[in-house]
């Protein structure tokens, strides 16, 4: 006697589909998911990562220590004399036409603010070269600025300071 087979199940042949559409790869949409996914990693890289942001940061740094380097030395020649060089402009605004420092050596110092005294070997503070801004495409000028508010407070100041940074340092001589 034979025994009747049953009735195929439609449940099974399903299964088998699905089994062979996943065979196939993948689809648009997956491939759409990796591929944002791939973007925004990439993007939050980019952001920690921004060399601009790092290069600003380090110049900015750079510009810090300048604008110390000249202020200690300034303070100390003044100092040493007793008085506040008549080279520095008497103000209370720092970035102003005229406050500009000048390169020490063969330039021309018209309109800027001459600290030549520096390298005259009187400084305990002596300055070989005064120190220019990373960016600052002055043929004369160091792209930092000086000035003394008459009672014997010099500041220095870098008016080019990337990411919004201000870089500005006082002191007092007396």
């Amino acid at each position: 006697m034979d025994v009747p087979l049953s009735a195929p199940n439609p449940h099974i042949e399903e299964v088998f589909e699905k089994q062979e559409k996943k065979k196939q790869g993948f689809s648009v949409l997956d491939f759409l998911v990796i591929l944002s996914a791939f973007f925004v990693i990439a993007f939050l890289g980019y952001l920690y990562l921004n060399p601009d942001k790092k290069g600003a940061d380090v110049r900015n740094v750079h510009r810090s220590a300048d604008v110390s380097t000249i202020l200690t030395a300034v303070v100390s020649y003044s100092s040493q004399e007793n008085e506040v060089p008549d080279e520095i402009p008497l103000s209370n605004v720092c970035v102003s036409p005229g406050h500009e420092i000048c390169k020490i050596g063969p330039y021309d110092c018209n309109g800027l603010v001459n600290l030549s005294f520096l390298n005259d070997g009187v400084s305990s503070e002596k300055l070989i070269s005064i120190p220019s801004d990373p960016i600052n495409k002055s043929t004369n000028g160091t792209g930092y600025y000086i000035v003394q508010d008459g009672a014997g407070r010099i500041t220095v100041c870098s008016p080019y300071a990337e990411r919004n940074e201000t870089i500005m340092f006082t002191r007092s001589v007396f």
